[in-house]
């Protein structure tokens, strides 16, 4: 399982960088135009176009409206209609150096208008970088399954456990994390998708 997820994540990595080169130089922008709009060094868009690193995903936000497309053109298509996700078929990444993993349960298919995932905390002790932020068009629905889950809108926090909801607007900045000792797993959904 482990192996496969890692080559999952890899095969992922490069299809993301090689989809950001395909994009950028079908709108005739280099490198340096690209990290103007993003606030990252080409030295770095450059690696990641190679596959030789991985953007945080606040930077694939960056670089998805520098080049005005949804987040999701990065990601490898999977299946256009809808189908039953067994626990064992699902997605799952994570980003580099988050303690975060995402496990899709939607379908992409045609206008799809939410998302479903099972997000995974490891315990951080409130270590986050300040990129993980973020905010985007659409809402977010949350329900903690197990674990202790610390959300940050705003300046507001919200410390949820199991049972516990939340509906909030995702264009306020926001962040997930997990103050316990073990890891929080919860349901999360997301319109517009964003994955």
């Amino acid at each position: 399982m482990v192996v496969r997820w890692k080559k999952a994540m890899e095969t992922t990595i490069g299809i993301i960088g090689q989809r950001i080169k395909e994009l950028r130089l079908k709108r005739q922008l280099t490198l340096e135009e690209v990290a103007e709009r993003t606030g990252c060094s080409a030295g770095f868009l450059s690696q990641l176009e190679r596959n030789r690193a991985a953007p945080s995903i606040s930077m694939l936000y960056s670089i998805a409206g520098a080049l005005e497309v949804p987040i999701s053109h990065f990601f490898p298509e999977t299946i256009k209609t809808p189908k039953l996700v067994r626990a064992e078929e699902r997605e799952t990444f994570r980003f580099e150096g988050s303690p975060i993993t995402y496990s899709l349960l939607t379908t992409q298919f045609p206008d799809r208008v939410m998302e479903s995932l099972i997000v995974s905390i490891e315990p951080s002790d409130g270590q986050l970088p300040a990129d993980e932020y973020r905010a985007h068009p659409g809402e977010e629905f949350g329900y903690v399954l197990d674990g202790t889950l610390r959300l940050w809108i705003g300046d507001r926090r919200y410390d949820l456990r199991p049972g516990d909801s939340i509906h909030f607007l995702a264009t306020v900045k926001h962040r997930l994390e997990n103050p316990g000792p073990r890891p929080v797993t919860a349901l999360w959904v997301l319109t517009p998708p964003v994955f």
